[in-house]
């Protein structure tokens, strides 16, 4: 049995590629390929990447052909032309490595551990994993907290809401007595909340969907909760806005913002969008005193920070490799009727 990997993510990939698939709920996507005969499958879905991980019977090939023809068809794009496809051995070192945080945007950072555990238990309570994929992705699991706690790949490292908060504050030069306005009130933009305030910003608004977690957010930083229906007029008052809904498509647009524009008597208006479907509309950025940054744009601030980590990124691939190949031996075993033990090593004794 093959173990199969597709991905699209921010080092490879067309944002468009990853924006249509990012629009179609992972719960969607497993329904799909189990309706095709697809037995085993995760689906991972962040604001960085797009993931599939399928154990088949089939030739990888034609197996690779039929879930990019689903994916194609579920997104509504042809996705093809932008995808990774790895197998067995290069997958799981792939999968080891995105769970240590070495293929994340922001190098070390934690959020990927709980997304790929969510990813992995919506797909066992879905019926769509075996043996196979349950050992995977616990192991994955495992392998992430041990990069992290065995190196330094995580010392200093951030995350995507904080090199946003990083980016807001280079624009301003400081950000006391700026007023910042968070569409969204899930994990992303909690960070961002907590990055913000850290940094004195003077105002916190928070807006979304749901009224209750608005109010909750807000109210744990002492910010105020703007309903849903009036996000626009708080446009008028905000110095910076950053963008983290789950909404498939833009919630803010051009007309919305022009609007806002002329009640700001002249003050310039920064967008950053750290969503996937992405939240404000590109064309904003064409408004005079408008200015737009999203994910890609991150990266330069990010990159400052990799050479001072290359030995701890090193060390933590060094695990990554050798877990992987201890995987892949277990995998292969399996057809032996030979089943080799996978454990967990025990922890160094300090001394």
């Amino acid at each position: 049995m093959k173990l199969l990997q597709l991905g699209w993510s921010h080092r490879a990939s067309a944002a468009a590629s990853r924006e249509a698939l990012a629009a179609v709920p992972v719960e969607r996507v497993l329904a799909e390929l189990k309706s095709r005969g697809v037995t085993e499958a995760v689906a991972i879905s962040t604001c960085n990447r797009f993931e599939l991980y399928a154990a088949s019977a089939l030739d990888s090939p034609p197996a690779c052909e039929r879930l990019l023809e689903a994916l194609s068809e579920l997104a509504g794009a042809d996705v093809r032309a932008n995808a990774e496809a790895r197998e067995d051995a290069a997958a799981v070192e792939h999968l080891f490595g995105v769970s240590a945080g070495m293929d994340s945007l922001v190098v070390g950072e934690t959020e990927i551990l709980g997304q790929l555990k969510t990813s992995y238990e919506t797909a066992k309570a879905a019926g769509m994993t075996g043996k196979r994929l349950n050992v995977l992705f616990q192991r994955a699991l495992y392998v992430g907290k041990r990069a992290r706690s065995e190196t330094g790949i995580a010392a200093g490292a951030s995350s995507v809401p904080s090199v946003a908060v990083q980016l807001a504050e280079s624009i301003f030069g400081r950000l006391e007595g700026k007023s910042a306005l968070i569409l969204g009130a899930g994990a992303m933009a909690e960070l961002a909340v907590k990055h913000l305030v850290a940094r004195g910003a003077a105002r916190i608004s928070v807006a979304n969907r749901t009224w209750e977690r608005a109010y909750a957010l807000a109210a744990r930083f002492h910010g105020e909760a703007v309903r849903w229906e009036a996000a626009a007029e708080a446009l008028v008052d905000a110095d910076v806005v950053i963008a983290s809904t789950g909404a498939p498509s833009a919630v803010v647009t051009r007309a919305m913002v022009a609007s806002a524009l002329r009640r700001r008597g002249g003050r310039s208006l920064f967008f950053i969008d750290i969503a996937m479907p992405r939240d404000v509309e590109e064309s904003v950025h064409e408004l005079d005193g408008v200015y737009l940054y999203r994910l890609e744009d991150l990266e330069s601030i990010v990159a400052k920070n990799l050479s001072e980590r290359a030995g701890a990124i090193a060390a933590a691939r060094a695990i990554v490799q050798a877990k992987a190949a201890e995987f892949d031996a277990w995998a292969r075993s399996l057809s032996s009727g030979r089943e080799l033990s996978l454990r967990h090593a025990p922890r160094p004794v300090q001394a």
